[in-house]
C-alpha cells in the first residue's frame, strides 16, 4: 500500500487485502491470501477466520477438499469503509508530501541547481518528479536501494556513470516504505553530495544510530 500505511492499522490494511482479493478473484486459497500479503500461511488462515466470523466473506466446500470464499454484503460495506478511510487518508497525506516537495524544489532552484538524484521509488517518487518538473528541475537518476522495482534503477551510488555523478547537484530521499533505512545508506555512502529529506519523513540526524553512519 505504500506511504498511506499510517493511515490504516495493519489488521485493517490486511482486512482491505484480502477482501479484495475474494472480490476479485474466483478462486483464493489460504496459501494464496499469505503470499499476497507476504505473510504467513497460519496467520493468513487466522485472518481468514475472523472474516468469516465477522461475517465479511463466506466459505463453501468445493470439489477435492478446497474452500471457495465469497463476500458478503456486510464484507462489501466494510470494504468500502475502509477504501473511504484510506482515500480521505492518502489525500491529506499527497497534500503534506507536495509542500514537502515543493519547499525542497525552492530550495533547489534557490540553490541553482537544475539535476537531482532521488533516493527511493514509489508513489512520493512520482510526487517529487512532477513537483521538480514544474520547478525545471531535471531528476537525473534514481537510486533504488532496496531493488522494490528490480533492475530498472541504479542499486547503488557506484552504479552510477561518473559523468552523470558530475551533473548531480543534490540528493532526494523518495522511498516510501522504509525512508530511515534508506537515509541511513546513504548517508554511510561518499557520495559528496548534500542529502535533502522532506519534512513528513520525520529524520532527523539524531534518529540515526551511531556507528551506523
Amino acid at each position: 500500500m505504500g506511504p498511506m500505511d499510517r493511515s490504516l492499522t495493519v489488521h485493517e490494511q490486511h482486512e482491505l487485502r484480502v477482501l479484495e482479493l475474494v472480490e476479485e478473484r474466483d478462486r483464493i486459497t489460504q496459501r494464496g491470501v499469505a503470499m499476497e500479503l507476504e505473510i504467513a500461511v497460519g496467520m493468513a488462515n487466522a485472518l481468514i477466520k475472523r472474516l468469516v466470523h465477522k461475517g465479511y466473506i463466506k466459505v463453501k466446500d468445493a470439489p477435492s477438499r478446497r474452500y471457495v470464499y465469497y463476500i458478503t454484503p456486510d464484507g462489501f460495506m466494510e470494504k468500502g469503509r475502509l477504501v473511504s478511510k484510506y482515500i480521505a487518508n492518502s489525500f491529506k497525506f499527497f497534500g503534506e508530501a507536495r509542500r514537502d516537495y515543493e519547499a525542497i524544489a525552492y530550495q533547489i532552484s534557490t540553490d541553482q541547481i537544475t539535476k537531482v538524484c532521488c533516493v527511493g521509488t514509489g508513489e512520493v517518487l512520482e510526487i517529487a518528479q512532477m513537483v521538480f518538473a514544474a520547478h525545471n528541475i531535471e531528476v537525473e537518476c534514481v537510486l533504488d536501494f532496496l531493488a522494490h522495482e528490480g533492475q530498472r534503477h541504479f542499486q547503488s551510488f557506484a552504479d552510477i556513470p561518473k559523468a552523470m555523478v558530475s551533473r548531480i547537484g543534490c540528493l532526494v530521499i523518495t522511498e516510501t516504505r522504509r525512508p530511515h533505512e534508506v537515509y541511513e545508506i546513504i548517508l554511510s555512502t561518499e557520495t559528496g553530495k548534500e542529502i535533502l529529506v522532506p519534512a513528513f519523513m520525520k529524520i532527523s540526524k539524531s534518529n540515526i544510530q551511531p556507528g551506523r553512519v
